[in-house]
Formats: structure tokens, C-alpha cells, sequence
């Protein structure tokens, strides 16, 4: 073991020194030109029949969330001519920005209305008119749009104070575009002297991003900040400070810098990834030096201290970096492409850490001299109280197993409370700016939830019969009044307004032709009422489908999964001889429909970790017995967390449903490390109560310094704007907290109560 002193030894530690920075100077300058981004598609289910019949929907039609939505207040009332001029001009000041093809705006519009033999395009407000009359005109002008239920919740408020703008963009945007055409409409929107509000992907993308580059900034300080000050307090020395600090950095510096030569950008689930490579990357130096320092303490020389450290510590790391990593590559088995990516890129930057756990320490180490250690003080300490700890466990056995079993039971109750579910804004606070300006939309007008129904008509008929417009018009009412869809847009609402525009306008007329004839008439007539171009957006007669299209409140995934299921029954029943097939569709849709497949994939994960560690338990002890005693300790601090769910009412969505793999992966690493320990000793010949207590003590420090230290780290992520962040940050940090305990305490009582004699 003296060998790792002599001069080839310090030179291969010099060579890993070198190649570990060379390869540092390349990430570092990767690292720089990784970029954030926030495509909400990738959040659809993949190769799902779902997502391919969107897709190809969509290429019939238009993508369901390539706008924008503007709304404007007024002081008092939206029908007064100033105000008017001052959104026209805001209009075509909109028609300017980059990216845009199309804005409708209420000061712009035109109804072509049938006077006798001609049309009159007359406009849906005259705020132009001269000054004599023109409030008049719009006194009249309000009163008619009251009663069109098209107008009002989609361009007009109920209230009469704010109107909206609706801006369509190229479809597909890239985010390079998006951004641009966000920046360009939030700065417009600052010039406008009446106040505004914005929502649409390109700007809530933007948000996000930057949004999500601050976080990445304020997790890395305040987590380092946490690992130095724990580190200090348990090794009390610049050396086991620096040095694990060194370790982590690079891990988190090299993580980030493959996932930006393999094209991965930073997204909502990845902006964790940073502050959990710091944290659980610490936890293989942190038990390594503090075997380390337990030898020097006991004075070995500088030599034997780093043999026996890595002797002994390194098949439990080994394992419980495994264990860690197959806790995220559990998440591969996600429907989800942002939770897949999160957890191969989490459990390759938990390799990377161990990487360097056994290549840049054991090299600082052999070059540099050791640490001075003291007597006295911390390591002291530790025993001392670890040591009462362990008799105040073996003297309160009943306790602790009531306890546990209490615990248990509180945690099912609560677990059986958590309900499936997801509302697309629910990740922003109800404080935050951006939520205020969705919340607006859902308080004035109709929302900015995107609602879309597929309907193919079969080959008995033409998606223009009078039969089936009659059916398109009991759909879109039943849409209206039961479903709670808002700025219903459909063919059979299109062949109405014509009708009624070729009435002269008058309101009894809003409604189908009365016969095929007069309805075949219209089709032939768009062009004259400007209306094909609307009708291509909802009917593709190629391929026989119309499309229903509209807003929603954002009510969440399990009110509209009863709200689909509601629409069927109502269609089966009530229409059984329609030629028509429904599905609903679109991206809020198929967001709903991954939420629905959360909890299976959660179980599947989660079994997959409990059987790696299993395997990892019975291979160590040879012993079923072993397995389970493994296992107990860490379903614990699980059910606990569901429990908690359950209790407050937070659900299970894309967020937090990686919160238990997670969780599991890392806090199973104690037990590991413990085990371990326990191995040695019975190996060493040594009695089980011996062989308990030594291995309480002996891991017991490392054990509780790393939990500590995962606990702190994980909480700044309940500094974030996101909540499916800040869930993430609390519950995984009272996971460990819990998981410690168990490992501290049920563990070695299981141990002593149940591992016989013959299996050790």
C-alpha cells in the first residue's frame, strides 16, 4: 500500500489531472453554447396513435396553438371612439411585427350584408362615423353584438371593457422565431397607453425560457453556497471542502456539456439537473473522505488511509451510484419525451460524478499532502452521539416498530387520496405575472385553452349534406351549453352567418338554410361573403372531415377526460344513425392523455428500482430475508410522501410524478452504504449486535452528512417560480429526510429482530 507514494504512482495522478482538465476546457466551452427551450409538443405522448392522428389532422388543418392573443382594456367601456382609434392603430402597428400573417381585430372587421340585390360591407363597429352620430352607431353597434354569441367571449368581453386582437402567426414557428415575434410584441405592447394582455406559445415560451435561465443561476449559487457550509461543518477544513466541491462542479460541468453535444437543450424538467448532480454527485466523496479521515484519524499513514477508504467504501458506492442511476433510467420508461430525457441525462451525470469520485480525488489525494486531523472535536462528537443514538434504537424497539407501523397506515389513508391530474398553467403560481395574464383571458373572455374535434363524415355522405350540418349544429350546441366551449368556430356556425348575412342581417336567420338546395347555393357563394378561407380551417372535403375549434377554461385534465366521455355518450345516443365519427383532439388534448398514463408508468419505474435493489440486497447477503429487510426501510419514507400528496391535495401530474423514483434512487443509497458496512463487519467474524453497532457508527456520520447535505441542496429548489419544481424540491427533501430515519433507526432493528444466525 506504501506504493502509492513512489513516483510512477504520483505520475499517473499528474496524467488524470491533465486529461480531467483538457476534457473540463472542452465542456466549459460546450457548456457556453448550450441553449434553453420550451416546445410544449414535446410533451405529447410518443409513437401513441393519438399523437400520429393529431398530426396528421393538423397537416388537414392548422395547428390549434400558432397564435396569439391580444387583449386590450378600456376605462370604462370598449364603444367609445377614441379608445376604437387607438386599437386600430395598435392593429396595424400588430400587422408590422415579424412572423405574423393575419390579425382580426373588431375595429377592422366587415359584414357583407345582403341589401336587396347587392352586398353592403358593413362594419361591426363604426367608431368612423361622423361626430354627430358616431355614438349613437355605436350604442346600436353594442346592442347588436350583445346578441351574437360568436362576438361576445371572443372579441368582445361580457362586460363591454376589453375587446382582443387576434394575431395568427406562420405555423410551426421555430423558437428563434417565436422569440423574435415575442420580443417584438411585448416591447409594442409598452408603447400602448391602454393596458394589455398577452398570451399565445410565443410568448409563453419566452417566459419559460427566461424564466428558467435565472432559476439555473440562482440553484447553482445557493446550492453551492449549502454544500460549502455543510461540508465545513462536517470535515472542518478548507482540503474537504474544495475538494468534493471540485468533484460536483465538474460533474454538473461535464453533464451539462454532453447534453449540449448531443443536442439537448435545457428545458422545464432538465433545469433541475445542475443542483442534482451537485447534490447526490457529493454524496460518493462525502463517504469516501469520511473514511479517509477516519483513518488518519486513527493514524494511518497518509497511504493506507486512501487504500482502506477505497477499499472499503468502494464496492457500497458502486453500488449505490447503480442504484441512483437506475432510479432516473427507471424514467425512460415515461410516455413522456422530457421525463425521458431528464432521466437518461440525470443518470449519466450521476456516472460522471462517480467517474471523477474515483479518478480527480484519488489523484488530489496522492499529490497533495493529507489533511491535518485532530483527536478531538467533530470526529469525537459523532461517535459519542451516534453511539447513544444506536443504544436509545436497540432500547426502544417496540417504539419503533408501532411507530413505523402508525406511519404506515397514516401514509395508505392519504395515499389513496391522490387523484391523476394536470392543468396546463397550474406550474405557475397564482401570483405570478404571467398566470395574471392567462388568468384574464379566463375572467373576460372565453379562455386560451385550445379545444379540437375531429369529425369524419363516412362515404354515405358529403361533409356538406344538409343531414350532417344539421348534426354539426346539435354538436356544437351540445358544446356550448354542456362541455363549456367558448369561441365555438364550425362550418355549421359559418353556414349561419351567411345565412343571416343574406337575410339583410336580421337575427331570426342565424341558422341553416332550410333546405339542400339553399345550402348547396351558399357553398357556391363564399367567395362573395369572404368566407372560404374560414371554412378551409374547420371542413377538408378530400378527405370528408370538419373540425370544431374553440377555448376552454383550464379546468384540468380529469374535468375534461369526464367532459369527453360525457360527449360521447350524449353523441350515441342521441345521434346513433349519424354518419359521423368524433374524437377530441389537439395538444391539450394529448397533454391530458399522457397525464392519464402517469401513474402506471410511476409503478412501473419504481417496481423496476425496487427489483434492482432487491437483486443488489441478495447477492451482497445471500438471503430472501436480507431482500426485504433492504427494501422496508426505504417504502417507508415513499408511502410517507404519497400520504402527504394525498392529505394536501397536491396531485399527481407530469411534475411530481417523478418525485418517488427520484426519491427512491437516491435515498436507497443509505441503506446501501449501511448494508455494506454490515457485510464487512459479519465478514470480519464479528457478532450481529457488534457488527449493528459498528456499522450505526461507522456509516452513521457519512450517512447523515450526505442526507443533510441532498435535504439542503434539494430544498433551493423550492425557490423556484415553477411549482412543479418547488414540489419536487420539498417532497424529495422530506423523502430523504424520512429515509435517513428509517435507515437510522428501522433498519438496524429490523436487522437484529430478523436476520438469523444461519444467514449471516
Amino acid at each position: 500500500m506504501e506504493t502509492l507514494n513512489t513516483a510512477p504512482w504520483k505520475q499517473k495522478a499528474r496524467w488524470v489531472l491533465i486529461c480531467i482538465s483538457l476534457v473540463s476546457i472542452i465542456m466549459a466551452w460546450r457548456v457556453s453554447q448550450i441553449g434553453f427551450n420550451y416546445d410544449f409538443e414535446s410533451f405529447f405522448p410518443q409513437d401513441d396513435p393519438h399523437t400520429s392522428f393529431y398530426l396528421d389532422f393538423r397537416e388537414r388543418f392548422e395547428s390549434d396553438n400558432d397564435f396569439l392573443i391580444v387583449g386590450i382594456e378600456s376605462p370604462q367601456s370598449i364603444y367609445d371612439a377614441d379608445f376604437l382609434a387607438d386599437v386600430d392603430r395598435y392593429t396595424n402597428e400588430l400587422l408590422e411585427l415579424p412572423h405574423v400573417t393575419s390579425v382580426i381585430s373588431p375595429t377592422q372587421l366587415r359584414e357583407p350584408i345582403r341589401m336587396g340585390l347587392s352586398l353592403v360591407q358593413r362594419p361591426l363597429l363604426r367608431w368612423q362615423s361622423p361626430d354627430s352620430i358616431v355614438a349613437n352607431n355605436l350604442i346600436a353597434d353594442s346592442i347588436r353584438i350583445a346578441q351574437r354569441s360568436h362576438y361576445v367571449g371572443t372579441l368582445v368581453s361580457q362586460n363591454a371593457t376589453a375587446l382582443t386582437i387576434q394575431v395568427a402567426h406562420q405555423q410551426k414557428l421555430s423558437k428563434e422565431g417565436c422569440d423574435e415575434l415575442a420580443n417584438a410584441i411585448l416591447n409594442l405592447a409598452k408603447t400602448w397607453k391602454h393596458p394589455s394582455h398577452i398570451a399565445g406559445r410565443a410568448v409563453a415560451q419566452k417566459y419559460y425560457v427566461d424564466v428558467m435561465q435565472s432559476e439555473v443561476v440562482l440553484f447553482v449559487s445557493v446550492g453551492m453556497a449549502i454544500i460549502v457550509l455543510f461540508l465545513w461543518l462536517a470535515f472542518h477544513s478548507a482540503w474537504g471542502v474544495v475538494i468534493p466541491l471540485l468533484v460536483v462542479l465538474l460533474s454538473g460541468l461535464w453533464t451539462l456539456g454532453i447534453m449540449e453535444l448531443t443536442g439537448k437543450s435545457i428545458d422545464v424538467m432538465t433545469i433541475v439537473l445542475p443542483t442534482i448532480i451537485f447534490v447526490v454527485g457529493i454524496s460518493d466523496v462525502v463517504h469516501i473522505l469520511s473514511r479517509y479521515y477516519e483513518e488518519l484519524r486513527g493514524n494511518s499513514t497518509q497511504s493506507m488511509a486512501i487504500a482502506t477508504a477505497f477499499k472499503e467504501v468502494g464496492l457500497a458506492t458502486f453500488l449505490t451510484t447503480l442504484t441512483t442511476a437506475v432510479g432516473f433510467l427507471t424514467l425512460m420508461t415515461s410516455s413522456v419525451a422530457p421525463i425521458q430525457d431528464f432521466g437518461l441525462y440525470a443518470a449519466t451525470g450521476v456516472g460522471v460524478a462517480y467517474v471523477l469520485a474515483f479518478s480527480l480525488l484519488p489523484a488530489v489525494m496522492v499529490l497533495f499532502p493529507a489533511p491535518k486531523i485532530t483527536h478531538v472535536g467533530s470526529g469525537t462528537f459523532w461517535n459519542r452521539t451516534l453511539h447513544r443514538a444506536m443504544g436509545y434504537a436497540l432500547k426502544r424497539g417496540q417504539w419503533i416498530r408501532w411507530g413505523a407501523l402508525i406511519v404506515c397506515a397514516l401514509g395508505a389513508i392519504g395515499a389513496a387520496q391522490i387523484e391523476v391530474n394536470n392543468v396546463l398553467l397550474e406550474d405557475l403560481a397564482d401570483d405570478d405575472p404571467f398566470r395574471q395574464e392567462f388568468n384574464f383571458f379566463e375572467r373576460e373572455f372565453a379562455g386560451v385553452r385550445p379545444f379540437e374535434l375531429a369529425i369524419q363524415v363516412d362515404e354515405s355522405a358529403s361533409i356538406y349534406d344538409l343531414r350532417v350540418q344539421q348534426d354539426m349544429a346539435r354538436i356544437t350546441s351540445f358544446l356550448k351549453t354542456e362541455y363549456g366551449v367558448g369561441s365555438v368556430v364550425s362550418s355549421d356556425v359559418i353556414f349561419s352567418q351567411i345565412n343571416r348575412w343574406s337575410n339583410g342581417d336580421v337575427n331570426a336567420f342565424e341558422r341553416l338554410p332550410a333546405t339542400s338546395k339553399k345550402l348547396d347555393a351558399m357553398v357556391r357563394s363564399l367567395d362573395r361573403f369572404g368566407a372560404k378561407d374560414a371554412l378551409n380551417r374547420v371542413a377538408h372535403e378530400p378527405s370528408n372531415t370538419l373540425r370544431i375549434f374553440g377555448k376552454l377554461s383550464d379546468l384540468g385534465a380529469r374535468h375534461y377526460e369526464q367532459k369527453n366521455e360525457e360527449l360521447q355518450q350524449w353523441f350515441a345516443s342521441e345521434m346513433p344513425n349519424s354518419p359521423m365519427t368524433l374524437r377530441v383532439t389537439g395538444t391539450a388534448q394529448l397533454i391530458d392523455i399522457n397525464v392519464g398514463s402517469l401513474a402506471g408508468d410511476m409503478v412501473k419505474g419504481l417496481s423496476i428500482a425496487f427489483l434492482i435493489v432487491a437483486l443488489i440486497a441478495g447477492l451482497m447477503f445471500r438471503s430472501v430475508t436480507m431482500v426485504f429487510i433492504s427494501l422496508i426501510p426505504n417504502f417507508i419514507p415513499l408511502l410517507l410522501i404519497a400520504g402527504i400528496m394525498g392529505w394536501t391535495g397536491i396531485d399527481l401530474k407530469l411534475s411530481t410524478s417523478i418525485i418517488f423514483t427520484i426519491a427512491f434512487g437516491i435515498a436507497v443509497d443509505d441503506t446501501i452504504h449501511f448494508i455494506s458496512k454490515l457485510r464487512l463487519q459479519l465478514a470480519k467474524g464479528r457478532s450481529l449486535p457488534y457488527a449493528v453497532k459498528r456499522s450505526f457508527i461507522g456509516a452513521g456520520k457519512a450517512i447523515i452528512i450526505t442526507s443533510i447535505i441532498l435535504c439542503g441542496g434539494f430544498i433551493t429548489l423550492s425557490l423556484s417560480s415553477f411549482l412543479g419544481t418547488f414540489y419536487i424540491g420539498v417532497l424529495i427533501s422530506l423523502t430523504l429526510l424520512f429515509a435517513v430515519l428509517a435507515d437510522l433507526f428501522v433498519l438496524p432493528w429490523l436487522v437484529l429482530s430478523f436476520l438469523t444466525t444461519k444467514e449471516k
